[in-house]
């Protein structure tokens, strides 16, 4: 049996152009495709974090050492110019090895540079601002 897990995904990315007229997919720097592990052509989940909407495409290099993150195609109806999105890609690994699987999660600043690498914090709990240790987390509070 194989298990369908989380293979990367760059946090927080600021979209910077979106393109109709594109035949499709969603243009990302070499350089974070090169940290995440994502290669050209691979399959995508865009979750656009400031609009809600969710869409499936693929992954295509953009010019070395520019920050674009470019929605092309029909994504650009979903996806527009200074949106945040967070992006994903999935593998399937089987069974007996999913005790081992960590994906490699990028955190980018809203200029699409990456900041850190590591692991993701579980909700309710939110990443400590006021340390200046990554990994540190804090509580919040329950509504």
């Amino acid at each position: 049996m194989f298990r369908k897990l989380l293979l990367a995904k760059i946090h927080g990315a600021t979209v910077t152009g979106a393109d109709l007229e594109y035949e499709g997919s969603l243009t990302l720097p070499p350089e974070l495709l090169e940290a995440s592990g994502i290669v050209p052509y691979e399959s995508l989940h865009v979750w656009n974090v400031t609009r809600g909407s969710r869409l499936e495409t693929y992954a295509i290099a953009g010019r070395s050492g520019s920050a674009d993150i470019c929605a092309n195609g029909a994504a650009a109806h979903l996806i527009y110019p200074g949106d945040r999105v967070i992006v994903a890609a999935y593998g399937f690994f089987p069974a007996d090895e999913v005790g081992q699987h960590q994906p490699r999660v990028l955190f980018v600043d809203a200029q699409n540079q990456l900041v850190r690498t590591g692991s993701e914090v579980a909700g309710p709990e939110r990443r400590s601002q006021q340390t200046d240790q990554p990994d540190a987390v804090a509580q919040v509070s329950q509504l």
